[in-house]
């Protein structure tokens, strides 16, 4: 048996340039492979928020839409006058009226309050939020004929807005 000298003695070690060369690539690749990995992250987090954003956007119109195709009537924020072509940036309010199949009538009023887009359904105490993150100033409601519109901007990630521009027909107006 070969003493532990003989053996060691033969085997060559790394020296100290070889080990930090090794080290400071593998802190390279590693530093590669975790800002690679941050980028997919971050980009996956932003791409969630924005199609959050889209689909309360989307989900908001479609009530609207079919609040609007049962409407009778609608009336700008007092519920008083009704509603005309000329965009009113002070009307953050709208209701439509309807008297159902059975006789009993109907008030439905989208408001913003802050930031959020509400329904209020025959005045149950508890709006629905439509819509969050709904950009200041940006909503407006005119009624031409018998055409409903609805424009409304909500803040998505990266400071950027979604829009909806929607378009509907008050079916059943007076």
């Amino acid at each position: 048996m070969k003493p532990i000298r003989q053996i060691m003695g033969s085997s060559q070690g790394f020296t100290l340039i070889e080990l930090l060369v090794s080290v400071s690539i593998l802190i390279v690749v590693v530093g590669i492979f975790g800002a690679g990995m941050f980028q997919v992250l971050s980009i996956q987090r932003f791409w969630t928020d924005d199609v959050k954003a889209v689909r309360e956007v989307r989900h908001a119109a479609s009530w609207f839409a079919g609040d609007a195709l049962n409407a009778t009537d609608v009336l700008d924020a007092g519920g008083v006058t009704r509603l005309t072509c000329t965009p009113n940036p002070s009307v953050q309010q709208v209701t439509l009226t309807w008297t159902d199949t059975s006789g009993a009538s109907h008030n439905v009023v989208y408001s913003v309050s802050g930031e959020e887009l509400l329904r209020d359904f025959d005045n149950n105490g508890s709006p629905l939020t439509m819509a969050d993150r709904v950009v200041a100033n940006s909503v407006s409601f005119t009624l031409c004929g018998n055409t409903l519109r609805l424009n409304l901007d909500v803040l998505a990630d990266r400071n950027t807005t979604d829009s909806l521009d929607l378009i509907t027909y008050v079916r059943k107006l007076d």
